[in-house]
């Protein structure tokens, strides 16, 4: 493909990202994001004051401070970074969901004898599967935003993310190539197992209900309230909720910078992969007027460079704290980088 309609494609994909109602950032997911925002806020203000101004409201909702913000900027460019360029390529790199899939059910037919095709109806199998698939890929999200927050190499993969000193929901494309990557590998391993193990139990293979491509159960958290998650509208779930469900204010404690919240809340729409594994935070019901940002951030963390070159070296470096002998790491990599101790966050 020459270099015109290479670029074409990226383009078309981009606004497929918003009008394919399926989509991650449809305008339609965002249109219904927006109107929970406003409605959840001006509920409450009226709740609290007896009255509610909906001009104060849409003040909040769209604040200056937030969307005129250099970091708010560096997301909009991860956004066109991803789509149009390295973002497009992580397809082509990785093993694919189907060939795990294909592997495992070739497996168990070599060990257990293959069973015959079931006949419950279509319609209950492919809501059987929808619901495991949606489970498969919310643990791969936790286990691969797990293992990101813990081992330190993988952690300057997803550290750019954790950079955004305000939250936006275009601070979801604010995600290094390089952590794409590991995503799109975890996400392969979890979905292609879970596939594999569903397509030989019931004897054939078994499609997952989708919009667009995008499984169902995900595309109704997308419209629900996940686009609020990287937002400073503090909704809180409690209870029982917060022990199943990822609110906004979850996730906004995520990227607190209070070390007090440090690996915590690492699910994607749900919180009982958090709850099971004890890595969950059940927000207050009030805003305690978080912080977001990392505390060790170089100079101009939202430049260009900063964001996908700086990460490649700083990857470079814990790898070299693990894998060379003392002397020579200390040659090699000084103590001063710090690269262990950033993983905490």
């Amino acid at each position: 493909m020459d270099p015109i309609n290479t670029l074409i494609s990226k383009i078309k994909a981009l606004g497929r990202q918003f009008i394919e109602p399926g989509a991650q950032f449809s305008i339609f997911a965002l249109a219904c994001a927006f109107a929970v925002a406003v409605g959840f806020l001006y509920l409450r203000q009226r709740r609290r004051r007896g009255r509610a101004s909906l001009a104060a409201v849409l003040r909040a909702v769209c604040s200056r401070r937030v969307f005129f913000n250099p970091s708010t900027y560096a997301d909009a460019g991860y956004l066109l970074i991803n789509t149009l360029s390295l973002g497009g390529l992580i397809a082509w790199a990785m093993i694919s969901t189907g060939a795990v899939s294909a592997w495992i059910t070739a497996g168990l037919g070599n060990v257990f004898a293959t069973p015959t095709a079931t006949t419950l109806p279509d319609w209950l199998t492919r809501a059987g599967a929808t619901i495991l698939f949606f489970l498969a890929y919310e643990f791969g999200y936790w286990l691969d935003h797990y293992l990101k927050h813990r081992v330190p190499f993988l952690w300057e993969m997803h550290r750019p993310h954790h950079t955004a000193e305000v939250l936006t929901p275009l601070t979801v494309f604010r995600v290094h190539p390089l952590d794409s990557l590991v995503f799109s590998f975890v996400l392969a391993i979890t979905g292609g197992v879970t596939a594999g193990v569903v397509n030989f139990a019931l004897g054939k293979p078994v499609l997952e209900l989708t919009l667009d491509g995008t499984n169902v159960l995900l595309v109704v958290f997308f419209y629900a309230y996940v686009h609020l998650q990287h937002s400073e509208i503090w909704i809180p779930f409690r209870g029982w909720a917060g022990r199943l469900f990822m609110s906004p204010a979850h996730h906004q404690i995520h990227h607190s910078s209070d070390p007090a919240h440090f690996n915590m809340n690492l699910g994607s729409c749900l919180a009982i992969w958090d709850w099971v594994f004890g890595t969950l935070s059940i927000p207050a019901k009030e805003s305690p007027r978080l912080k977001f940002g990392v505390d060790d951030a170089e100079p101009h963390p939202h430049a260009p460079s900063r964001l996908l070159l700086t990460p490649i070296a700083r990857v470079a470096r814990a790898l070299a704290r693990m894998v060379l002998p003392t002397k020579a790491r200390e040659e090699v990599v000084p103590d001063s980088t710090g690269v262990v101790e950033q993983n905490a966050n």
